[in-house]
């Protein structure tokens, strides 16, 4: 390469603007963090359009600032899964050639919605994989916790500016010391994914911000301090929940935040409380939460994106086929299978209209 481009986006389509640093603070930290490196160069060509940021649009911009030069847009190898779906994808391919860098190991995308000329723009970088995100990287700062993973001085610039604190910091220690590392980072996704599904179907996002780090509070806890917990408040568990013990994290977590005055809110507490097995006439936030559980960044089973595409198309789709889903494996296992998530299905079937046979 001659140069790269380092180009922060204005307001990404798929980012929550209320998540982001201000974009003059990420143009600096770009800055910063590049500064000691001429072949690196930091371009404010989104921050200066000032609208949500298109890759196409960008790519336009800079084809025509370099005419006579071959443009190479470098990306994760998660956003290569679901580049068909980007606004005008073909024209980015036209555009520039992509390079994917892969997050793990033996990584071997699926590139059959590409046809054989499209594939020949595309090129597969062998790098070893860097397991972080920026979800993960986000939450660790939230939390106080560096860990290496930032140049000292753009770790200092985020100190001294206070960035990326959405006021939660008290929740994140206590999840930090009650759950292990996975837990924590799908907590973290959780959390975002439910922000964005607040925004699109009109919910507070921060209350699904909340709702969303919270609800697996009590995922690594002992069996006896979910029934302790349970039994303090109040809660008797059924005979069917008694021996599922999958679903006691969703219980004792409300028990645990309502207890310990922790969130007084019950809407909130509804989302905790219900994430799992989901139920019959939800509320706007829980069906939030119970979709986000399913779809969230770090999720990567067999259908995600199948989950995801009715999300986008609307939470009750999403929540009748993994409903469903549910109770065939439960079925299939010979497995108790909670009342809540038959009513939860019966519920989704009786909204799209039950057909009659």
């Amino acid at each position: 390469m001659d140069k790269v481009l380092i180009v922060p986006s204005c307001i990404p389509p798929h980012k929550l603007p209320g998540k982001l640093a201000d974009g003059k603070a990420r143009l600096e930290m770009c800055r910063i963090a590049f500064s000691r490196d001429s072949r690196f160069e930091i371009s404010s060509i989104e921050l200066d359009r000032g609208s949500r940021s298109y890759t196409v649009e960008t790519l336009r911009e800079l084809k025509k600032q370099y005419p006579n030069d071959e443009l190479y847009f470098i990306i994760g190898s998660d956003m290569l899964e679901t580049f068909t779906g980007w606004y005008l994808w073909e024209e980015i391919l036209s555009l520039a050639r992509i390079c994917a860098a892969s997050r793990e190991n033996g990584y071997n995308p699926d590139l059959s919605g590409f046809t054989e000329e499209q594939k020949k723009r595309i090129i597969l970088l062998k790098l070893p994989p860097l397991e972080i995100s920026s979800t993960e990287l986000r939450g660790a700062i939230a939390r106080g916790d560096n860990s290496g993973l930032l140049d000292p001085a753009v770790a200092e610039y985020i100190r001294r500016n206070g960035l990326y604190d959405d006021g939660l910091s008290s929740f994140r220690k206590i999840i930090t010391e009650k759950l292990d590392s996975h837990r924590l980072y799908h907590s973290e996704c959780v959390s975002e994914c439910a922000a964005l599904l607040a925004e699109k179907y009109g919910a507070d996002a921060e209350k699904a911000r909340l709702a969303g780090l919270m609800h697996d509070v009590m995922k690594n806890a002992s069996a006896e301090e979910q029934l302790d917990y349970m039994s303090r408040a109040g809660e008797t568990l059924s005979e069917v929940e008694t021996v599922n013990r999958k679903v006691w994290h969703q219980i004792s977590g409300a028990a645990f935040l309502k207890i310990g005055g922790l969130i007084a809110d019950e809407e909130i507490l509804g989302a905790v409380r219900w994430h799992t097995t989901g139920k019959s006439g939800m509320t706007l936030l829980e069906k939030i939460v119970y979709v986000a559980d399913f779809i969230s960044a770090d999720r990567d089973y067999g259908d995600i994106d199948v989950v995801r595409r009715l999300a986008d198309l609307s939470l009750e789709h999403a929540i009748l086929y993994t409903s469903r889903y549910t109770v065939r494996k439960m079925i299939s296992g010979d497995l108790p299978l909670h009342p809540a998530t038959v009513d939860c299905y019966n519920d989704m079937l009786l909204h799209f209209g039950v057909q009659k046979g």
